[in-house]
């Protein structure tokens, strides 16, 4: 029966509708399927796909299967645009219609007849939107007598082109949400390297970043060894990290994609590194992970000026940094690119810094050691005592419980608790007897010497914690203590671990006026005056921390 005009305008206004019901969703892969329905009923087709363009690979993306369930598996597919359908109409820039699929070179085989569905039929359309490629549908089947019918034909393409503004709206929704996020993780970043200077930590959320907002399988940091041109594995994040965590993993010097681009300073992406000769294989048979498409790019530590005079630290690359794997068949883009080599950035400047702050801080604990070093050197009846004493003070404060930055305070006030003895007499240092009432007094200023010698270099600020531990080593709880006699809360926490440090190493070290006592004798005289004169804690801690084997006595490191 012929459908009157009335009723093709009726059709017409409710197909419209529906498409504006279906453009209201945000969500793009519902979109297509729902827009893709509506084309399937207009012109009665049992099945149909939507592609979305990769210009990046310059490949179709089978996005959208209606229909057909057999061909589920090829979802995410891509296919060269120059070798299928989907990219043919396209490049035409207008729709084609297949009679026998079977007889056109440009079907897709694997969607056509092998689909167990034995299509005959295609009609093929471009996704278009002034000019720039954003797909194309592909309908199966559909009556000879619709093909025909000029007006069935309009509306298909006019619901095309309206599918074709909602893709784009909803890319670009997509895509504005995604720089949303990518721009909220770089100020992350950003304000995370103002407030810590742990390199790990740093380096570790920097690559989990990178991971998750490229969508690739793992990310890793090397660094050029200075001493052999090696790369050496600092950081991995993904299923690489796993398998090579405690090992040390080397790139030899010019080899593989990382060599390359560390020696060159050029970045590289390659989408499949099986047909690129430069590919390091041995560090996935090392892992066992699998390396598919790779994007590489050198880390330039930037230039630093080092103030007070020290000169400049100039640019230069340090190493490199991988994405490996795209998720979803994808390839790198551009924003990917730009993306990661932001991110790189931060990196570099992150190890480039975090070197500086180690370097100075060898620089600063070799200066104590060296000071500490000549004063044993100048009793020569306790060398080797302040670094025996910084280790039991560190076993005691760790057995504690107490924080990594209490730690560091411990082992540097622990290091420099004797400093003080610098303006002691060299003839009382090294009296082989014991000393008169006098000159123990005078023994007994060392801690304020200490002190001294912190406030004259300008240092007391700086090292207020550690200042402590020089000050109060010699003090007791119930006031017995010098020098000046302090008792119970008065003394801080960490002069309380050092002086029991102190003396368990004084105890267990021979002297030239008497041996070297038993660690039973030792333990025994510590315990008995826990709590009147030594906290107690800290002797329980000294002796559970022995128990471990986290303290050798000068006997048990000699032995």
């Amino acid at each position: 029966m012929e459908i009157t005009q009335s009723t093709r305008m009726q059709q017409f206004i409710t197909f419209m509708q529906r498409a504006n019901q279906i453009a209201a969703s945000t969500d793009l892969e519902p979109l297509l399927d729902q827009m893709l329905g509506l084309l399937m009923q207009v012109v009665q087709a049992p099945a149909g796909v939507v592609y979305l363009y990769e210009p990046e690979g310059d490949e179709q993306v089978l996005t959208v299967i209606r229909g057909d369930t057999t061909i589920r598996h090829l979802l995410g597919k891509h296919f060269a645009a120059d070798r299928c359908l989907a990219g043919y109409v396209v490049r035409a820039g207008k729709p084609v219609f297949i009679s026998d699929v079977t007889r056109e070179p440009l079907w897709n085989q694997s969607i056509g007849a092998l689909s167990g569905m034995g299509f005959r039929t295609a009609y093929c359309l471009p996704l278009l939107l002034q000019d720039q490629p954003l797909g194309a549908v592909e309908i199966f089947d559909l009556p000879l007598t619709v093909v025909d019918d000029p007006d069935d034909m309009t509306l298909v393409q006019l619901l095309c082109e309206r599918l074709t503004i909602e893709i784009e709206k909803t890319r670009m929704l997509i895509n504005a949400r995604r720089r949303e996020r990518r721009l909220q993780a770089l100020v992350d970043i950003v304000s995370h390297i103002t407030t810590t200077l742990d390199r790990d930590q740093l380096l570790e959320r920097i690559m989990h970043h990178a991971s998750q907002l490229l969508n690739v399988e793992a990310t890793s940091i090397w660094l050029r060894d200075e001493r052999t041109g090696d790369l050496v594995l600092q950081m991995a994040t993904g299923k690489e990290s796993r398998q090579l965590r405690g090992e040390e993993v080397r790139v030899p010097a010019g080899r593989g994609i990382i060599g390359y681009v560390t020696s060159k300073g050029e970045r590289v992406l390659v989408n499949d590194v099986r047909n690129d000769s430069r590919f390091y294989r041995k560090i996935d048979q090392q892992s066992g992970f699998v390396t598919r498409s790779i994007l590489c790019l050198p880390l330039r530590a930037p230039t630093i000026q080092l103030g007070s005079g020290a000169g400049v630290l100039p640019a230069k690359i340090i190493g490199g940094a991988q994405a490996l794997n795209k998720r979803d068949g994808q390839s790198f883009s551009a924003e990917d690119v730009s993306l990661f080599e932001t991110l790189a950035s931060q990196a570099a400047t992150v190890l480039q810094l975090a070197w500086l702050y180690e370097r100075n801080s060898r620089l600063f604990l070799g200066i104590i050691k060296a000071v500490t070093g000549a004063i044993d050197l100048k009793d020569p009846y306790t060398r080797g005592h302040s670094q025996r004493v910084a280790d039991f003070a560190v076993a005691i404060a760790r057995e504690m419980g107490l924080s990594q930055e209490m730690l560091y305070h411990v082992r540097i006030g622990a290091i420099l608790h004797d400093v003080g003895k610098i303006g002691v007499g060299d003839a009382i240092l090294k009296k082989p007897e014991h000393l008169t009432n006098e000159e123990m007094g005078m023994m007994k200023l060392h801690p304020t010497y200490g002190v001294r010698l912190l406030h004259d270099a300008d240092l007391e600020d700086l090292l207020r914690e550690e200042s402590s531990a020089m000050a109060q080593h010699h003090e007791r709880l119930d006031g017995s203590g010098y020098p000046l006699g302090l008792k119970g809360d008065e003394i801080s926490l960490i002069g309380r671990i050092v002086a029991v440090a102190d003396a368990f190493d004084a105890m267990t070290s021979s002297r030239p006026y008497r041996p070297a006592m038993s660690l039973e004798q030792t333990f025994s005289i510590l315990c008995s005056a826990g709590g009147t004169e030594y906290d107690a804690q800290c002797v329980e801690a000294l002796v559970r921390a022995h128990a471990q084997g986290m303290i050798k006595t000068q006997a048990e490191r000699e032995g």
